[in-house]
């Protein structure tokens, strides 16, 4: 009857130790599933701010060099 117990007891310990790990796995994943979305919105929010800035140029059109020089002193530009 001994030995049938330390046999259970060894499968019991075998699966929780496969859980554990299978567990373990899932988690690293998911954390590294979030980063990645957190890394993709940081360059899609950098992105758009660069195509802003790109229209709000195009809009303004070409502009002297005064435009220019007073623009960069107002800390607009």
């Amino acid at each position: 009857m001994s030995a049938y117990l330390w046999w259970a007891l060894a499968i019991i310990s075998i699966g929780a130790l496969i859980w554990l790990v299978a567990y373990a796995t899932k988690a690293g994943r998911n954390a590294q599933s979030v980063t990645t979305s957190e890394h993709a919105a940081t360059d899609a929010e950098i992105v758009t701010g660069v195509e802003a800035n790109m229209a709000k140029a195009q809009a303004e059109g070409p502009q002297s060099k005064e435009q220019l020089l007073d623009r960069l002193d107002a800390g607009a530009g």
